[in-house]
């Protein structure tokens, strides 16, 4: 999905590329006339205006925003100014909105331009005549509203499909019971791990079927919520926590040995003592596989092991076949 960043940069692409060409047409249009010169300046200043927008957009500092808008506002009334023939520079000055295309998130963004224009208008009759800074200033706040209501449509609307597409994600990625990551939400995950050693961690409920048989599925699903609740309390950037399936939980945990069985200890500790059900304590085995980079044969080890931990008395971690 398009991040916000590349909406803000290919909008002002965008914008400095139709610019552009009015300016290259402009220069062509006053070739070897008195307002040439100052033509020729207007361009080179876009073009460095530009470059500091560029730069603004690689550094994301938002002084350096600022610093962007206030040249914007002394640039094009200087060049106003300076120019020979200010009817002519007043056709040029019509690009300036889309300057501020990409600064213009919010509706208060807009007094800046409506102030620079108001500079600019007043220029224009002092330079020209009253007539000229009125059509000037009419054409202006029209073109920086109509942008304004745009830019500010485009990135709330933007927000929104962001948020939705959070949502979206967060939902495919999660255990709807649980809370806690699913199959593929653990791999997204890891998946920026890769390279890092872990131990892989299998854990399944003992006699989960006996919990479904004896006191109905709603039962079984209250004994899973409450795993998953304690689990998001464990859960950390080095302990990563999933539902595999069933009453199976898999485990990825990016610290050392020491620290990543005190953690399973404490986690069985509460599991003791608050998943109850029906006055009877639910209990879980666990294998922890030796420690290696992520791969199917580390979770088959951590697999091996949870079955041998049922196989010689459930309730107990198993480290070594």
């Amino acid at each position: 999905m398009i991040t916000e960043n590349q909406l803000k940069r290919w909008i002002s692409y965008i914008s400095f590329i139709f610019s552009m060409i009015a300016n290259f047409i402009g220069l062509i249009a006053s070739w070897g006339t008195a307002s040439m010169v100052g033509t020729a300046i207007f361009f080179a200043l876009h073009v460095m205006a530009f470059i500091v927008f560029c730069i603004w957009k690689k550094m994301q500092d938002i002084y350096l925003r600022y610093v962007l808008i206030l040249f914007m506002m002394t640039l094009f009334p200087f060049i106003l100014w300076c120019s020979p023939k200010a009817q002519q520079a007043t056709l040029y000055v019509f690009i300036i909105p889309s300057f501020y295309a990409i600064s213009m998130r919010r509706k208060r963004d807009i007094i800046l331009p409506l102030i620079n224009g108001l500079i600019m208008a007043v220029i224009i009759y002092y330079k020209i005549n009253i007539l000229y800074a009125v059509v000037f200033l009419t054409v202006f706040s029209f073109s920086i509203l109509m942008l304004s209501l745009f830019s500010t449509t485009l990135f709330d609307n933007y927000a929104e499909l962001n948020k939705a597409y959070g949502i979206i994600t967060d939902i495919a990625r999660k255990d709807r019971l649980t809370g806690i990551y699913n199959r593929f939400g653990l791999e997204d995950a890891v998946k920026d791990r890769l390279n890092d050693a872990c131990y892989a961690i299998m854990t399944d409920i003992d006699f989960f079927k006996q919990v479904n048989d004896s006191y109905g599925h709603e039962a079984g699903d209250d004994v899973l919520c409450m795993l998953g609740s304690l689990l998001q309390k464990f859960a950390s950037r080095d302990f990563l926590v999933s539902r595999r399936g069933g009453e199976e939980f898999l485990f990825f945990s990016f610290m050392n040995y020491e620290e990543t069985m005190k953690t399973l200890r404490q986690f069985y500790t509460e599991v003791d003592r608050q998943v109850i059900v029906e006055g009877e304590h639910v209990h879980i085995s666990t294998g922890v596989s030796c420690r290696g980079r992520f791969s199917e044969a580390l979770i088959a080890d951590a697999d091996k092991k949870l079955y041998h931990a049922k196989q010689t008395g459930r309730n107990r971690i198993v480290t070594v076949l």
